[in-house]
């Protein structure tokens, strides 16, 4: 499954990001803005405006190593 990636800007004028593991395959821009928009209301964090979101999908490949 994805990350998901909020980026904010905080009172400082500083982008900060908040990142969620396991994140839906369909998330929607209008739901991940919603999101965001719940996370500023909130005042938990010091975010003052939602500036842009990502799906970050990670593959790995192993290396076969040879034997000596």
């Amino acid at each position: 499954m994805p990350r998901l990636e909020m980026n904010f800007i905080n009172s400082e004028g500083s982008r900060t990001r908040l990142s969620m593991n396991d994140a839906r395959e369909d998330l929607t821009g209008n739901e991940v803005k919603n999101a965001m928009e719940t996370i500023i209301d909130q005042d938990v964090f010091d975010f003052t405006q939602a500036q842009s979101a990502r799906l970050v999908r990670t593959t790995y490949e192993d290396i076969d190593l040879p034997v000596e």
